[in-house]
């Protein structure tokens, strides 16, 4: 099977980015078919692609690591961050992308989604699904720090499965965090610092939804991504607190044709697809536990009405 694991909309092209978790592989997609997906860049010595973030115009940071499907587990101190940067790339001239490693993170246990905090100190956020924290990188010093280790809402559950906690991270308005946390089920946010630490203590949003990725829209509501119940939901988030109203806007657990574990999604950039939402998708989680795939991993697109959220 093939796992888009996280999607990006490039700001300067609206080309659709998508990194892999079922191979250590970057591609390029177009949102109108155009041409066929293209390799941007193979990261030998990793199984397994995650997040990705936009710090600067065309310049990507995206997490890098060792994950089994057989075990479901991550290896110990695999963890790295990229930067690839697609100024330099051109799909009709041949010239590739610039990528570097920017550093190990030897003491995270399984990084996930990722997230600019400021572009002008070069500051992003990486979840840690396993150890349950947030970690915080300097993509021009190479620091890095856990910020957030111990808020009891990023941890996973012991027993519980997956056993991922913090999941998919989102950033409104330069000091919110906005999270999901698997297997606790939770979407929720959390203020920030400006270091990235945490003000106080996080906040559900909502809850009953063991979602994988999300996306908010310029109203501020969520999409959650919930590839083991392949449906794609909206959750109306509340100013001041408390738990929005949750809609299902496609899919259901017993349907594979429409949308097959839905694991993260992004937002069209231009005038034709500003209200659009691109979602990656897995095809089916029961693919990956039994071997037997019926659907493959795909990029759906979904007309919602609103545009999307780009700090």
């Amino acid at each position: 099977g093939t796992w888009i694991e996280n999607v990006a909309v490039r700001s300067s092209s609206s080309s659709i980015l998508a990194t892999l978790a079922t191979s250590p592989e970057l591609y390029q997609i177009s949102p109108l078919s155009l041409y066929p997906p293209i390799l941007i860049h193979a990261f030998p010595g990793y199984t397994t692609l995650l997040g990705i973030t936009e710090t600067y115009p065309d310049v990507f940071y995206i997490a890098a690591g060792n994950f089994s499907f057989q075990t479901m587990s991550a290896t110990p101190r695999s963890s790295s961050l990229f930067e690839v940067d697609l100024n330099t790339f051109s799909r009709t001239r041949h010239t590739p992308a610039k990528v570097r490693k920017i550093a190990d993170l030897p003491d995270a246990g399984f990084l996930n989604g990722a997230a600019t905090l400021n572009s002008t100190t070069g500051d992003i956020l990486i979840a840690d699904s396993a150890a349950g924290a947030v970690w915080k990188v300097n993509v021009r010093t190479a620091a890095v720090t856990n910020v957030i280790p111990d808020e009891p809402l990023l941890k996973p559950i012991p027993g519980r499965m997956p056993e991922m906690g913090v999941n998919g991270v989102h950033i409104r308005d330069g000091r919110e965090l906005y999270f999901t946390s698997t297997n606790q089920g939770v979407l929720g946010r959390v203020r920030l610092n400006a270091d990235g630490t945490a003000a106080g203590p996080a906040t559900s949003i909502a809850s009953g939804f063991p979602a994988d990725d999300f996306t908010l829209d310029a109203r501020g509501q969520a999409y959650l991504f919930i590839n083991i119940g392949n449906q794609v939901v909206k959750v109306s988030t509340v100013p001041g607190g408390g738990e929005g109203e949750a809609t299902v806007l496609a899919g259901s657990m017993a349907d594979l044709s429409t949308i097959a574990g839905p694991s993260s999604g992004a937002f069209g950039r231009t005038v034709l697809d500003k209200t659009s939402l691109y979602v990656g998708s897995n095809g089916g989680i029961p693919g990956y536990s039994g071997g037997n795939f019926t659907v493959g991993g795909r990029i759906s697109r979904i007309d919602v009405g609103l545009r999307g959220y780009y700090g």
